[in-house]
């Protein structure tokens, strides 16, 4: 009578046999990709993971715990330099690097959390502002370690001979790693009690403190983690391109992370990947369309993307999912 049955819907009218196909068959896919496809989108595709790394970050912030950061690009050039800089000048693994780049933007982060908890809004999106736009000059002040103007040149990734694998395709793989593990820790850490406590620190934060939710830790805690994230997808980042510039981390970037993910869907872990997507392709086609009008077209994308689509497009989704299953389950 308990047995499980594998016919019968689970949460969100998918059943367990679906749902078990379904990620075989995206395994697949991914694992297959760069054997199949052409090196330059293989290069682009791990740009894209390394953007919807840094993009789950920013949807932590914002989209769980409501807080507007216009800095995230400062985290993205913290992990992407600390990475860097210890390759060159320690000659640290590519692998090690990672985890030193998510050190130190968790820290950086998490003490940036302190003063940013007793702001929201405005007043938190103008100190957030501070930072995105100090990026560029510290990184060229301190020229000596971290290379001004010109940057840092980084060996990229070498596969194993045993492999066969072109050095795309092994930092494909490198990249998907680090991505699938990120998503996985994210989603388990916004599942549960700990995804309700962040929705009460948004939606109402003095009725959530006075039930016993620690507000202000909550806060502090949600800005390091997602600083890590950006420091890890810029240190993955680095992987792709094997070059670190103080160009590359302009103000531009940070509205760009924020834009992606409300086209992607605040408060989704799966809308940083269509956040990813978005980063790196529509841009580029956008120049195509139209070089001197680049901006305009990537504005038309987005305002349309939010008019049709206002919850993003993972969060649309949902929402009509869960609107077409609703009757049957007052059924």
């Amino acid at each position: 009578m308990n047995k499980t049955n594998y016919a019968a819907p689970a949460s969100g009218g998918w059943t367990l046999l679906q749902k078990g196909v379904v990620s075989i068959v995206v395994a697949l896919a991914l694992l297959g990709l760069p054997l199949v496809v052409p090196g330059y989108l293989t290069f682009q595709l791990s740009g894209v993971m390394a953007y919807a790394v840094a993009a789950i970050g920013l949807n932590l912030i914002t989209g769980y715990a409501g807080q507007i950061s216009l800095g995230h690009n400062a985290f993205f050039a913290l992990g992407s330099y600390t990475a860097a800089m210890s390759m060159v000048y320690f000659n640290v693994h590519y692998i090690t690097s990672v985890f030193l780049a998510a050190i130190v933007s968790f820290v950086v982060g998490y003490l940036a959390g302190f003063p940013a908890q007793r702001l929201r809004g405005l007043y938190l999106a103008l100190i957030t502002l501070v930072l995105a736009v100090s990026v560029a000059p510290i990184i060229k002040h301190f020229k000596d370690v971290t290379g001004g103007m010109p940057g840092l040149s980084i060996d990229r990734p070498t596969p194993p001979a045993w492999t066969g694998l072109t050095k795309d395709a092994w930092i494909y793989y490198l990249v998907l790693m680090f991505t699938v593990v990120c998503f996985y820790l994210a989603r388990n850490f916004v599942a549960g009690s700990t995804g309700r406590a962040l929705t009460a620190v948004r939606l109402a934060p003095l009725a959530a403190s006075s039930m016993g939710v620690n507000v202000n830790g909550y806060k502090v805690l949600i800005f390091g983690l997602g600083s890590m994230m950006g420091g890890i997808g810029g240190a993955l980042f680095n992987y792709s391109i094997g070059f670190v510039g103080p160009d590359s981390y302009s103000l531009m970037l940070s509205v760009g992370f924020l834009a992606a993910i409300v086209v992607g869907g605040l408060g989704t872990i799966w809308g940083a990947l269509v956040a990813g997507l978005f980063l790196q392709f529509v841009p580029t086609y956008a120049s195509d369309i139209s070089e001197a009008l680049a901006g305009t077209v990537y504005g038309g994308i987005l305002i349309a993307c939010m008019f049709f689509m206002p919850r993003g497009i993972v969060g649309t989704w949902i929402e009509k999912r869960q609107q077409r299953h609703r009757p049957a389950a007052k059924a």
